[in-house]
């Protein structure tokens, strides 16, 4: 077999292939055999069916896997002859036309992408920011604030409205010549929110202050969608009785709070709410770290990157967003449009997959870092354990089984392996900001 390796790119190589017609013989006489002991026509033992017969009947399909069979095989072959690794998509040239005859030699040539060779710089010494990791008592008195905030309702209070209260009131509306148009009974007014055709000014100063029993007075010009349509466009006045003063009220701050959220006192909570934040601190703090490593060493390095494999990222990006947007209800014209315009931005973010993918592969590499099995035997654990609940149970081998039908192990392997990576990056940075935050 003769092989020749022409580069038509940094990652890219073309590869004419061709194969003696000695060898294409044999393969296809082994294929006309096989076919021979297995295909049975009425008249001929199993087995003995002639060649020629089933080269009349079956030739075409035949000689079609051969040639898939073949092109795969010594495209293989000649891959570890010249040692060669492709990635990505492989492209034959002129397939369907491809002819395969006994007697005859196979030419084909091959389109391929191949690993990008770089020399990898320094990974460890990386300068990232350094943050505080634990919770200070600012940090608890801020999350305490939003859980009362999400915690609040409304209650009547005696004391003078003010900015953000609700107000309800009974109140009618007059015409100019004061003769009442429409009247309206316990309706809840927002301080904020002016009644329509009064203006806003004129609202504040008559809700802001009163109390319930107060009166109300204000001018309105009725407004083109007013319900009395003989009053539209004219002008009038509002007037009304204040019934009530309601509050978005919190709840205190105390044991009663803390008992509401299961906890037996407001130390407790606030021993649990530091606990949470410092570890959601650590958690943000190290991926801010790990982003700050691979940014850097993306910066350092400027790495050729597989044609193919930007076209795969790419075209997988587009898909999960049409597909996203089709779950929300969009439009094809929609869709296509938006696609359209995601064109540039998804295409500098596989250049950043790949990149980052080629980086992390050569940092592990480097320093001897590889997924154990029983890395894998934890990870499939956790995944069971958390898709568990009281009712399903999932062992670590129904994952495993899952993942392997799907095809998505090595995804799990990947995804552990830059785990690692981010690790090591982290742990062997060196802190510039210890203030941060």
């Amino acid at each position: 077999m003769e092989v020749l390796v022409a580069e038509t790119g940094p990652c890219s190589r073309s590869l004419t292939i061709t194969v003696p017609p000695a060898l294409v013989t044999e393969h296809l006489d082994r294929m006309f055999a096989s076919a021979q002991q297995q295909i049975q026509l009425k008249g001929f033992r199993p087995g003995k069916v002639p060649r020629a017969i089933v080269e009349q009947r079956f030739g075409q399909s035949i000689l079609a896997e051969a040639k898939e069979q073949m092109v795969n095989r010594f495209f293989g072959e000649a891959c570890r002859s010249k040692d060669i690794n492709p990635v990505g998509k492989i492209a034959i040239d002129d397939f369907e036309n491809l002819a395969v005859k006994a007697g005859a030699s196979l030419q084909f040539t091959a389109k391929i992408d191949v690993r990008p060779t770089f020399e990898l710089k320094a990974v460890k010494g990386l300068e990232v920011d350094g943050f505080e990791p634990e919770a200070s008592e600012a940090d608890v008195d801020n999350a305490l604030k939003e859980i009362v905030h999400q915690k609040r309702t409304l209650q009547p209070t005696t004391e003078a409205a003010v900015d953000g209260d609700f107000v309800k009131a009974d109140y009618t509306f007059h015409d100019a010549a004061g003769k009442v148009v429409k009247s309206k009974k316990g309706v809840q007014l927002n301080t904020r929110l002016a009644i329509h055709g009064v203006e806003e000014a004129v609202y504040t100063a008559a809700v802001l202050g009163v109390t319930a029993g107060k009166s109300l007075s204000m001018p309105i010009t009725f407004p083109a969608n007013f319900e009395v349509e003989a009053v539209r466009g004219q002008t009038g006045t509002v007037q009304g009785t204040v019934l009530e003063v309601i509050r978005v009220t919190p709840p205190p701050i105390d044991d009663t709070l803390a008992k509401g959220l299961e906890f037996d006192d407001v130390a407790s909570l606030r021993a649990d709410l530091k606990s949470r934040i410092s570890q959601e601190k650590q958690r943000l703090g190290k991926n801010r770290q790990e982003e700050q490593c691979l940014n850097a060493l993306m910066a350092a390095h400027d790495i050729p990157l597989p044609p193919s494999l930007i076209e795969e990222q790419q075209r997988a990006s587009l898909g999960s967003l049409a597909h996203k947007m089709q779950e929300n209800g969009a439009s094809e014209d929609e869709i296509k449009k938006k696609l359209e315009e995601s064109q540039a931005e998804a295409q500098q973010d596989a250049q950043r997959r790949v990149r980052l993918f080629f980086l992390i592969e050569a940092v592990a590499r480097q320093q001897k870092l590889f997924i154990t099995e029983t890395d894998m035997e934890q990870e499939l654990r956790a995944i069971a354990q958390s898709n568990s609940n009281e009712n399903v149970q999932f062992t670590t081998q129904q994952v495993r089984e899952h993942l392997e039908r799907e095809n998505r192990l090595g995804e799990l392997r990947l995804g552990l392996l830059e785990r690692k990576v981010r690790d090591f990056l982290r742990e062997n940075a060196k802190i510039v900001d210890k203030k941060g935050s």
